[in-house]
């Protein structure tokens, strides 16, 4: 054959195929168009989805049998609950009913029925931790068994699970009646003292939580309606400037002391708790003191009072250059070293600064000296001491 023919020939073939395919594609596209709705149905439709063991699912009860239950855990999958894991919730399974949802851990990606195969057991934990968040973003409330003191607070089971009461969440009743005569007490006597809330049954709020951390902490207070937003707002409002009222010690911070005055919560900061120089509140008071104190301010905004208690006692500063004068020596104990001198009391609520430049040798909290008063200023609250003989007057 020769070139042209073949040229020619493979030209008709083509022209033919290309005929056909044209013909078949006009086809398919009649079809496209009869079939659009359905091939919307199908491209909208969820696909199926693979759980992988380990997933923790929520599903819809869809039937309860005598040895499973089946869960529709969504993506057109069904889960299933056999009677081995029925056990240890049998009482809680038979009040459920269709309907119902459960949390539950994947074992088994699929059985040879088709079902994910699921375990309640394994999701316990999760179960529980999704409970709390509920509880806590809804405010719900809950009892949990106190097990024992721990520093700061107690130890309590709460749905089967471990978390922490500060004491400065708890009701102040357990002070007041139980706990009162350990009140001035160390820390070991308020850890002996708390025994007695050892097994009690607490209503409790969750107030803060962390699943990563196994970290859930509760409080007492906000569980109880005395401790009420509206509570507090009512008795803030009875509360003024100047009252003097009683209250118990909730909290001992390294700045201060926090009071309860049934429902509201005030702080005595540390410079406010005595007329001397406070070093640690500690040593001046204990979670579960009883304290009179006089209110200096009321913040309704944080709802909290800035409170006194030197203000109750006579201010030693007031008349003192009626008692001391310049050049008296006085008799005191070092009550604080610091880098640059020490304190020495002198009287109740009254500490003169000893320079180091006046210190003739090293001093210890506790030692008895007799010093030299060479500065008064009752407006500065400043009684300058030394330890020096006074040098006599040049001529």
């Amino acid at each position: 054959m020769s070139i042209r023919k073949l040229r020619e020939a493979c030209f008709r073939w083509t022209r033919c195929e290309l005929y056909h395919t044209l013909n078949r594609y006009m086809k398919a596209k009649k079809v496209l168009k009869k079939e659009s709705s359905m091939a919307k149905l199908m491209g909208n439709s969820p696909t199926l989805k693979k759980f992988m063991v380990g997933d923790v699912v929520e599903g819809s009860i869809v039937a309860i049998r005598e040895n499973e239950i089946l869960l529709d855990i969504g993506a057109k999958s069904e889960g299933v609950i056999t009677r081995e894991e029925f056990g240890e919730f049998k009482a809680s399974l038979a009040d459920l009913k269709p309907g119902d949802t459960l949390v539950a851990q994947v074992i088994q990606s699929e059985s040879e029925q088709g079902y994910t195969v699921l375990s309640l057991k394994r999701a316990e934990r999760e179960r529980k931790w999704r409970d709390i968040e509920k509880m806590y973003s809804q405010g719900i409330d809950g009892e949990a068994q106190v097990i024992e003191y721990n520093k700061g607070g107690l130890l309590v089971e709460f749905m089967g699970m471990r978390g922490f009461v500060p004491l400065s969440h708890l009701d102040r009743v357990h002070f007041t009646n139980d706990v009162a005569k350990f009140a001035h007490g160390s820390e070991a006597e308020i850890r002996e003292s708390l025994k007695v809330l050892s097994g009690k049954l607490l209503k409790i709020r969750v107030i803060e939580y962390d699943k990563e951390k196994n970290r859930l902490i509760l409080s007492e207070k906000k569980a109880l309606e005395h401790y009420s937003e509206e509570a507090r707002t009512k008795r803030l409002g009875e509360v003024k400037e100047g009252d003097t009222v009683e209250g118990v010690v909730t909290g001992v911070m390294a700045f201060g002391v926090f009071v309860d005055l049934d429902g509201i919560e005030g702080l005595v900061h540390i410079s406010e708790i005595a007329w001397e120089k406070v070093s640690n509140p500690s040593v001046y008071y204990t979670v579960g003191s009883k304290v009179t104190v006089k209110v200096m301010g009321v913040d309704k905004g944080s709802k909290r009072l800035a409170l006194s208690i030197k203000r109750l006692t006579t201010n030693p500063w007031e008349g003192i250059n009626n008692r001391f004068k310049v050049g008296q020596k006085v008799k005191g104990v070092v009550s604080k070293i610091v880098p640059f001198g020490a304190f020495i009391n002198v009287e109740k609520g009254l500490d003169g600064l000893l320079h180091i430049s006046q210190a003739t040798g090293p001093l210890q909290v506790g030692q008895e000296v007799e010093a030299r008063i060479i500065g008064i200023e009752p407006e500065n609250q400043k009684l300058s001491l030394s330890l020096k003989e006074e040098q006599p007057a040049q001529v």
